[in-house]
């Protein structure tokens, strides 16, 4: 009886540290400001979000593609969940994300191949507020925001 007692505070301890301190989110936004913008011209760049949740494979990291910007300023809707399958010999391996869950964002130039990109920002938890905002490509700090529509960068 006496081990019984002295356990269960450690179990529900246990318990208590596995679990997220942030519940999912829908309609989590991301204003994405471009900082290849002059003179009224903007580069494109592919938006990225890499999750934390990753494999180990050698055709580079897992990420989700959040979509092209052409302008001085976009919003994007991150994904609630998502997830990545890694198919082998001895069958499928899903890993699986939620906003509730750490990623990082990157931003290319479209022509460069997504497989070698690497994200660039601090690692953030989307669910953690309505919206974030950062400055790509160089952006490595993520602050949280208003929500923003996700027509081309107006907010809330």
């Amino acid at each position: 009886m006496r081990l019984f007692r002295s356990t269960v505070p450690l179990l529900v301890c246990a318990v208590a540290a596995c679990s997220s301190p942030v519940a999912p989110r829908q309609g989590v936004t991301l204003l994405v400001v471009n900082e290849r913008c002059a003179t009224g011209r903007c580069d494109s760049l592919e938006v990225l979000a890499f999750p934390t949740v990753q494999p180990h494979t050698p055709g580079g990291l897992w990420h989700i593609d959040l979509g092209l910007m052409t302008s001085a300023q976009q919003c994007f809707i991150l994904p609630a969940a998502d997830s990545f399958v890694v198919s082998g010999p001895d069958g499928a391996t899903v890993f699986s994300w939620s906003d509730a869950k750490g990623t990082r964002i990157a931003a290319l130039p479209p022509n460069e191949a997504g497989l070698q990109a690497q994200p660039t920002s601090q690692v953030f938890v989307p669910a953690a507020a309505a919206g974030w905002k950062i400055s790509v490509p160089t952006g490595t700090t993520l602050e949280a925001a208003a929500s923003c529509s996700s027509g081309r960068g107006s907010v809330n």
